[in-house]
């Protein structure tokens, strides 16, 4: 199984690889989950990387050494990886929207290996894709790589025989889906409207990109789409760094069950209220 980011460069921005990979591995756990209703446990290990080269060649190992070179571990990783493969070849033909219908369920449907006019619908490939933590992961993944300037590409291949699936510069803002909030919420998860302020560290007025904030100490991105605030932008009120806006913000929280608690997972701004600009620095001397 192997990332690879194209690029000209030697180098690569240690965050990008490592948000990719953390985003990377909550794919390969979901699909374990659904896969083998949790009766397996595995590890994401990286292999060294190739000299010259931006490919990580990343192994799936089950946990239970003993039985890793057996016959039936050696299935399932192989069963794992092509789960994994099917989910991200059906987030680039969906672009991060939910199946939520037998049309769209039947445009990720896979060939039958053995009679390739027989079309198969995988249900644990769509269980798998649905999952709204397995989107975001790919769609913060492509943000991160999107977010690098050294970054042209984004490849998935978990198998020598097939093509990767590949994402390219270009089209990685069609590929980063940001309409998680207009989703119905699944069962693990709360949301909470609260009036504050973010401080704007980063912004861009391009359609479909996103801002960065900061909120309570933590960076957060958002991309933003009040029509209030999209109104005063349009008006030609100047909006810079270090400027804050009063608003009312609507955060969608997912309870971890490892930690039995509620975490932050995704941000929209629900109704602006005020521009408050940023102070003016004294002069020194």
């Amino acid at each position: 199984m192997q990332i690879k980011f194209e690029g000209q460069e030697h180098q690569i921005d240690a965050n990008t690889l490592i948000n990719v990979l953390i985003h990377y591995q909550t794919v390969i756990t979901e699909a374990n989950k659904e896969l083998s209703g949790g009766a397996m446990t595995i590890e994401l290990r990286v292999n060294a990387i190739e000299k010259g080269s931006f490919i990580i060649d990343v192994s799936v190992v089950e946990s239970l050494l003993k039985q890793v070179f057996s016959k039936d571990s050696i299935e399932y990783l192989a069963a794992l990886a092509a789960v994994i493969g099917g989910v991200y070849k059906a987030y680039k033909k969906l672009k991060g929207k939910p199946a939520d219908n037998e049309e769209e369920k039947a445009a990720i449907s896979i060939e039958d290996k053995k009679s390739k006019s027989t079309i198969i619908i995988n249900k644990t490939i769509v269980n798998v894709y649905n999952q709204r933590s397995t989107r975001e992961a790919i769609s913060k993944s492509i943000e991160a790589s999107d977010a690098d300037p050294t970054v042209t590409g984004l490849s998935v291949n978990v198998d020598d025989k097939l093509t990767p699936i590949t994402f390219k510069k270009e089209e990685f803002h069609d590929y980063i889906y940001s309409d998680f909030d207009s989703e119905a919420l699944m069962p693990d998860e709360q949301t909470e409207v609260v009036e504050t302020v973010l401080t704007i560290i980063g912004l861009n007025f391009e359609l479909g990109s996103r801002w960065q904030f900061m909120f309570n100490g933590f960076k957060i991105p958002m991309i933003v789409k009040d029509g209030a605030l999209m109104q005063k932008i349009d008006e030609g009120e100047r909006f810079g760094k270090g400027d804050a806006i009063r608003v009312k913000l609507k955060i969608v929280k997912r309870y971890n069950h490892q930690y039995k608690a509620y975490e932050n997972k995704s941000y929209k701004i629900v109704e602006f209220m005020e521009h408050i600009l940023a102070p003016s620095q004294k002069e020194l001397f």
